[in-house]
């Protein structure tokens, strides 16, 4: 691999490699680098970017920043792999928690640091509502589909690695999960009984269907002489990085 350094003002260098031809025109590409220092520090990027050509880990320089990666990559990727009620999940993460927090930074400069800084202003005040911390379940929940999105950003030759995998997240601890018993559903059903939703939580109560079949039911899915209910269909509403 070809390459050479120039000096552009005083403390300032330029590293130059070849990084091979034009696949349209034919002609050779130069990747100019600004570096800023001596000219050893020059010449010691050059030889850096030189052995990642040789190794096939260079990345060009751009100016991507990580909110316009995640918005491509849930509109795209994610859309593509995953199930709707994902897609709405990763969405609602990158929209009101990642990219107001980090979305500025450049792709290529995310820094470790950067990220345990976010995860620790997250326990502390990290609720949309403004009323205090998230949990450090929720903050382990973001780190991951941050790390989902690096992932494939170094897939795609964006990205030489993934900081995500240094960072780290907090540790979520045991929580004991609450649930209606079965003397607390006739005051549960009481309270319902003065909402427009009284008869959808009765059927999800007394079926176990999920809220998406007993948002489906239709007419045609109920048997009152049998006392049965068909599930032929769900309802799924989402939202999208969009």
């Amino acid at each position: 691999m070809k390459g050479h350094i120039r000096q552009r003002a005083r403390g300032t260098w330029s590293s130059v490699v070849d990084v091979g031809k034009d696949p349209q025109t034919g002609k050779r590409h130069q990747q100019w680098h600004t570096v800023r220092g001596t000219k050893r520090d020059a010449q010691r990027e050059l030889r850096r970017l030189l052995d990642a050509l040789d190794q096939g880990t260079y990345v060009k320089p751009n100016k991507l920043a990580l909110g316009e990666w995640l918005l491509e990559w849930c509109n795209t990727y994610v859309a593509m792999h995953t199930t709707p009620r994902t897609q709405e999940s990763y969405g609602s993460v990158v929209r009101h928690h990642l990219i107001p927090a980090l979305g500025t930074v450049p792709l290529n400069g995310l820094r470790p640091q950067q990220l345990q800084d976010y995860y620790s202003r997250a326990l502390s005040t990290g609720r949309v509502d403004g009323r205090g911390g998230l949990s450090a379940r929720s903050v382990l929940y973001q780190h991951r589909i941050l790390s989902e999105a690096l992932s494939h950003a170094v897939s795609m030759g964006l990205l030489v690695r993934n900081v995500a995998d240094v960072a780290r997240p907090p540790r979520p601890g045991r929580t004991q999960m609450k649930s209606l018993t079965p003397d607390d559903v006739p005051a549960f059903l009481e309270a319902a009984s003065e909402t427009p939703y009284y008869g959808l939580y009765s059927v999800l109560l007394y079926t176990g269907l999920r809220r998406g079949e007993g948002l489906a039911l239709r007419w045609r899915c109920v048997d009152l002489e049998l006392a049965s209910l068909s599930v032929t269909e769900i309802v799924d509403v989402i939202r999208l990085c969009q």
